[in-house]
């Protein structure tokens, strides 16, 4: 079905698939602008408009997609790609009508490469933004689903891998949901910026030889065919020239990766043997060897892909940074860039929202026996005690590395009580804003779980 030009190049950049959304994307493209110039000009007999709205259309749907065999590597700007929907598009009506259709001069009317296929994929960067903007929403969800059911813990708080000050656990959770909400805020602010198109410019934005009518004609008709908010660039040749605004799209999915990383590595201390305060749910044997291991195989799962997210996103920096004067040829790139990095991204995203956190237990017992062995309630007392008092009483009666020297909370009380002349009462007074139980009432340490 598809012709000498897309055979030329099978031959020059391997055979491959083009994608799917790309295909539907510059299907919608050609849609509108063959609406605009039958509207405009009344260019084709009926029976040929028909054709050409027909074959379109079951291009979109995929009908004929073992016609689209390139990869998005390849050079020439994505000329290759135009090449390949215009020949087959060509055969399709010529089949039909009997009526010769130019794949060059008819499918390419008032269009060039540079302006379509650049207004194609801002279309699918849209989508998929949305698509991982609703992901980021569903992580947050989850996370201030954890943050309710965790209200009442008291956990040990830490920094620099070091016991710091106790905290609640759903000050933990609201922590990590209010990255994730910020992440919601750029992706949400990046998709008013990704919307302007270079529709109409053609090849180098100076809408070379396109008619006045057609090109406002085809901007309303993109936004009603695609239902997406698009509108024509007011500045086509630097619509042309510069991708930036994919690169800030690779900017924003980068920074969603990088906080999916941050909450991995979290994830992965709360739930090891260590420390077991979270537990991570059994899904799968962990060892071939070891019974009595459960690995976290979801949290290794969403940082891996993550990770390989990132390593899209900073190709498609790069390339969006390689254009050169009025075009940048590695657009191709750009979209497979994007293409992969979302494809990781939105399953990370569903990994943590459905099928870790949901199932992601605290072990209250833990966390009450790291807490009450940890040197962190000494530093809850602060407020009440003065630094140099408290650095002595540890000096006097904790070794190089120990825990917590005392066998109960009373202890150390009355203890720091009588050394530093601070009233018991007022100690407790203190330890009551961290404890999970009123200290007065704990006369043992909980037992190791």
């Amino acid at each position: 079905m598809y012709g000498e030009q897309t055979r030329h190049a099978v031959e020059n950049f391997g055979r491959g698939q083009t994608p799917r959304d790309f295909i539907a994307a510059l299907a919608e493209v050609k849609k509108a602008i063959f609406t605009a110039i039958q509207e405009s000009e009344h260019r084709y007999a009926p029976e040929v408009y028909a054709a050409i709205c027909t074959a379109i259309e079951e291009i979109r749907c995929g009908l004929h997609d073992a016609a689209f065999p390139l990869p998005l590597a390849q050079g020439g700007a994505g000329t290759s790609l135009h090449m390949n929907f215009n020949e087959v598009l060509a055969s399709l009506v010529q089949s039909r009508t009997n009526v010769p259709f130019h794949f060059l001069d008819e499918g390419a009317r008032y269009q060039s490469t540079n302006d379509v296929i650049a207004t194609a994929v801002i279309i699918v960067a849209c989508r998929r933004l949305r698509e991982i903007e609703a992901g980021v929403i569903a992580l947050q969800e989850a996370l201030v689903a954890k943050e309710q059911a965790w209200r009442g813990i008291v956990v040990t708080g830490r920094t620099e891998w070091q016991d710091a000050l106790p905290m609640s656990l759903a000050q933990v959770a609201g922590a990590w949901a209010g990255a994730v909400e910020r992440d919601r805020w750029r992706l949400h602010k990046i998709k008013e910026r990704l919307r302007t198109v270079p529709l109409g410019g053609t090849a180098i934005g100076t809408a070379f030889f396109v008619p006045p009518e057609y090109l406002f004609l085809a901007e309303k008709h993109l936004r009603a065919i695609t239902g997406l908010p698009l509108s024509r660039s007011q500045n086509l040749p630097d619509a042309i020239a510069n991708q930036d605004q994919l690169a800030e799209v690779a900017s924003g999915f980068s920074l969603v990766a990088g906080t999916i990383i941050k909450l991995c590595n979290d994830l992965f201390f709360y739930t090891s043997s260590a420390v077991r305060e979270l537990v991570h749910p059994s899904l799968q044997w962990g060892s071939t060897i070891m019974p009595f291991k459960t690995n976290p195989v979801m949290i290794e799962y969403a940082k891996g892909l993550a990770m390989r997210a990132n390593a899209h996103c900073s190709a498609v920096m790069q390339y969006a940074h390689e254009g050169n004067l009025q075009l940048n040829a590695f657009l191709p790139f750009i979209l497979d860039g994007l293409l992969h990095a979302s494809d990781d991204l939105g399953e990370a995203l569903r990994a943590l929202s459905e099928k870790l956190l949901p199932r992601l237990e605290a072990s209250v017992t833990k966390i009450v026996y790291n807490l009450h062995s940890s040197l962190a309630l000494l530093n809850a007392l602060r407020a009440v005690v003065p630094y140099k008092a408290l650095k002595t009483f540890y000096e006097s009666h904790c070794k190089e590395g120990a825990c917590f020297p005392f066998a109960s909370i009373e202890e150390l009380v009355r203890t720091l009580s009588k050394e530093s002349g601070i009233a018991e009462e007022i100690l407790y007074s203190q330890l009551e804003a961290f404890a999970p139980t009123k200290p007065g009432a704990m006369s043992a340490p909980p037992e190791k779980p």
